[in-house]
């Protein structure tokens, strides 16, 4: 790979990292907010703690895998052409 290409594969990937990121925080904050006035209440945690907290968790993890397998590549960071950078 060139430089361009690996500077676009490392665009690519903190992209990608970013939206899960967000991703992740919309799902924690919207759920947390958005069901904490119902008062339900599963085995005496509330449901807001449930769905947004271990749901997170389980959204982080798969998207990870995802990032892992379908995103993130191998790539040398040495300079290949021989020139590099002064």
């Amino acid at each position: 790979m060139n430089r361009e290409q690996k500077e676009k594969q490392i665009r690519k990937e903190a992209g990608a990292t970013l939206i899960l990121f967000a991703a992740c925080f919309v799902w924690n904050v919207g759920f947390a907010y958005g069901l904490s006035g119902t008062g339900i209440r599963v085995f005496g945690l509330p449901l807001w703690w449930l769905v947004s907290t271990p749901g997170m968790f389980i959204l982080a993890l798969a998207g990870v895998v995802f990032l892992l397998k379908k995103v993130f590549r191998d790539i040398s960071l040495t300079d290949e052409e021989g020139g590099g950078d002064e």
